[in-house]
C-alpha cells in the first residue's frame, strides 16, 4: 500500500474521531443518524404507550419465557400498515436500530405489539422497559402482496402466532378463502395464549377455520405431542396437492421458516413461490 493511500486512510480515521467527540460532546448518541435518541431521521412519529398486558408469565422451572402485549396510541398521520399483507411496526430502539415487529391488533386510535422477553435482549429489553405514558418512535413499513387463495395453510412457530393468528382472521374475514388451517407449535401449553381469539375465531367461522396445536415437551388433551415435521406437514395439509388456490405462510425465526419451506415443497407446495401467501412484488 502505497504513503498517498495510507495518508488517506488516516485522515479519514482522523475525521470519523473527531465527528464522534463532538457528538459526545453536545450529548448526541453517535450510533443514531441524527444523534436524537428517537433518532427521528429514520422517519419515527411518536407514540404513546396506553396499556401493558402480560400474556405469558416467566416461569424459571421451565425456562417459559414472558410474553406481553403493548397498547400504543397510533401516531399522528396514522400507522398505515396492512395487517392482511403482514406489513410491520418498526419500533426505533434508541441507540441502535428500527426493529420490526408485527402488528396483532389495531383499533381505533391504537394498536398492539405482542413481544417475548429475551434474556439479555436488546430489543425486547427495550419495550419491557416501557412504562405506561412513555413514548416510542415508531413507523410502518411493508410492500408485500397478498395472493388469495381459496385454502390458506399457516405454520406459525412460537411467538410467531402474533403475526400469523392475525393474517389468518384477515385472509377469513376476505372471503376469498373457503378453509383456513393454523398450524401452532409451541414447547409447552404455557408458551401458547390467545386461546379466546383462536375459539372467538372457530365459532364466527365453523368449518372454515381450524386449528392444530403441537406441543413438544408436554402431553396434553387436545394437542398433539411432538415437532414440526414433514410427516406433519404432510398429514395435515396433504390433501391440498392438487387444489391450485392452496397458499401457505409460515412465521418463525429465519432457520425455522426456510426449513418449512423445504417441507412443505417435499410436500408437493411450491413455497416461497406459486404457493404462497404473500410475496415481494
Amino acid at each position: 500500500m502505497n504513503q498517498r493511500v495510507v495518508s488517506k486512510i488516516n485522515l479519514f480515521c482522523i475525521y470519523r474521531v473527531a465527528a464522534i467527540l463532538l457528538l459526545l460532546v453536545i450529548g448526541a448518541d453517535p450510533a443514531t443518524p441524527s444523534g436524537d435518541p428517537m433518532m427521528g431521521n429514520w422517519g419515527g412519529k411518536s407514540a404513546s404507550l396506553l396499556r401493558k398486558e402480560c400474556m405469558v408469565p416467566a416461569l424459571s422451572a421451565t425456562g417459559q419465557l414472558p410474553v406481553s402485549t403493548l397498547t400504543f396510541s397510533v401516531p399522528p398521520g396514522g400507522l398505515n400498515v396492512r395487517i392482511g399483507c403482514g406489513d410491520v411496526a418498526k419500533i426505533v430502539i434508541p441507540g441502535y436500530k428500527p426493529k420490526s415487529y408485527s402488528v396483532s391488533a389495531e383499533r381505533p386510535g391504537e394498536f398492539d405489539v405482542t413481544f417475548k422477553l429475551y434474556p439479555n435482549g436488546r430489543c425486547s429489553g427495550y419495550l419491557d422497559s416501557l412504562a405506561v405514558g412513555d413514548s416510542i418512535s415508531v413507523f410502518g413499513k411493508g410492500r408485500k402482496e397478498r395472493r388469495k387463495g381459496t385454502h390458506v395453510g399457516f405454520v406459525a412457530f412460537g411467538v410467531g402466532i402474533t403475526e400469523a393468528l392475525p393474517i389468518a382472521a384477515a385472509e377469513l374475514e376476505a372471503g376469498d378463502a373457503q378453509e383456513v388451517r393454523l398450524l401452532w407449535g409451541a414447547r409447552t401449553f404455557g408458551d401458547m395464549f390467545w386461546h379466546g381469539e383462536v375459539a372467538a375465531l372457530e365459532k364466527k367461522y365453523p368449518g372454515r377455520f381450524r386449528v392444530t396445536r403441537m406441543l413438544s415437551r408436554e402431553d396434553r388433551e387436545g394437542c398433539r405431542r411432538g415437532r414440526i415435521d414433514g410427516g406433519v406437514l404432510a398429514g395435515l395439509f396433504g390433501d391440498w396437492k392438487e387444489v391450485p388456490g392452496a397458499r401457505f405462510l409460515s412465521v418463525g425465526t429465519k432457520a425455522m421458516m426456510r426449513d418449512c419451506h423445504e417441507m412443505l415443497k417435499d410436500v408437493g407446495f411450491d413455497v416461497p413461490g406459486r404457493c404462497s401467501l404473500l410475496l415481494n412484488p
